[in-house]
């Protein structure tokens, strides 16, 4: 009798170890799958700051020419002229550094290859006669659209807490001003947080600013909304268009992970299917 009661408290401990075992190994793979989602936000913010440290280099370098231009024109003030262009020059230099620190960044236009940070890329002109760049995927028209009547349609007898803002943002949205849609969708997110309302307004901005070429920030708007609402209306959708983000802008490997998250995470769905077809036509190129 003794032999069995040991027998039946092995089995138990056994089930309990095994119990947590499988808990641990799931926890394991949702902090795997946070720490995936914020690292690729750290990417595109980099992204970011790389764009506009470019644009800054171009306008210094446009005031450099100006300056050397008037400079050649009148001679009675060169030396002051000669003196804002060195200031100008080296603004652009440093300027320059910065972009080349910069995580993944390019070298600066003119620089030599090795003038990148440590362990970044490089990329380089393909041989003449080389193989020809990848073919960009087959674009998969976007579900905003449709989902935009049917928020509009809801709208228009709904009584939330900043609904009024809502509106006006749909209504941007329907007008292709898309600039003024996050603005409106942004105030209200800021102004009503915890609104049902939210969800959609950062799904809308995200993808109004797609619309407007700013891929990088409407990844970011698509990653966040992908944290906040995992298993919302919206996550599929904006996981879907997040890859077609990264794609834009020629992050292949960003844009498999994406789609793999989203076949993982939202089986079933049309777009777990539309990824299935990116993916294939990602991996065929």
């Amino acid at each position: 009798m003794r032999k069995a009661n040991w027998m039946m408290v092995v089995v138990a401990m056994l089930a309990v170890v095994f119990t947590l075992a499988g808990c641990a190994d799931q926890n394991d793979m949702e902090q795997l799958n946070k720490n995936e989602f914020a690292l690729r936000g750290m990417i595109a913010a980099d992204r970011q700051q790389i764009d506009g440290l470019k644009a800054q280099v171009a306008r210094q370098n446009d005031q450099i020419e100006e300056l050397e231009h008037g400079a050649g024109a009148t001679s009675g003030n060169a030396s002051g002229v000669n003196d804002r262009v060195s200031s100008l020059e080296a603004e652009v230099k440093a300027l320059q550094a910065g972009m080349a620190a910069a995580p993944g960044a390019m070298p600066p236009p003119g620089a030599p290859a090795d003038s990148v940070g440590p362990g970044t890329a490089v990329a380089s002109e393909p041989p003449a006669g080389g193989p020809p760049p990848p073919a960009t995927p087959a674009e998969i028209a976007p579900t905003w659209p449709a989902e935009l009547d049917q928020e509009i349609a809801a709208a228009a007898t709904s009584n939330e807490p900043g609904i009024k803002i809502y509106r006006e943002g749909l209504d941007a949205m329907k007008a292709a001003k898309y600039p003024l849609a996050v603005t409106r969708f942004t105030k209200l997110q800021h102004t009503y947080p915890k609104s049902p309302l939210s969800e959609p307004a950062e799904y809308f901005a995200a993808n109004a600013l797609f619309e407007t070429g700013g891929y990088d920030q409407a990844i970011l708007q698509f990653n966040d909304l992908v944290m906040r609402f995992p298993k919302g209306k919206y996550a599929p959708a904006a996981l879907l268009r997040e890859a077609q983000a990264f794609v834009k802008l020629n992050d292949r490997i960003d844009a498999r992970l994406t789609l793999q998250k989203l076949v993982a995470d939202h089986a079933g769905t049309p777009e777990a299917a539309s990824a299935d077809t990116m993916m294939k036509d990602l991996a065929s190129d």
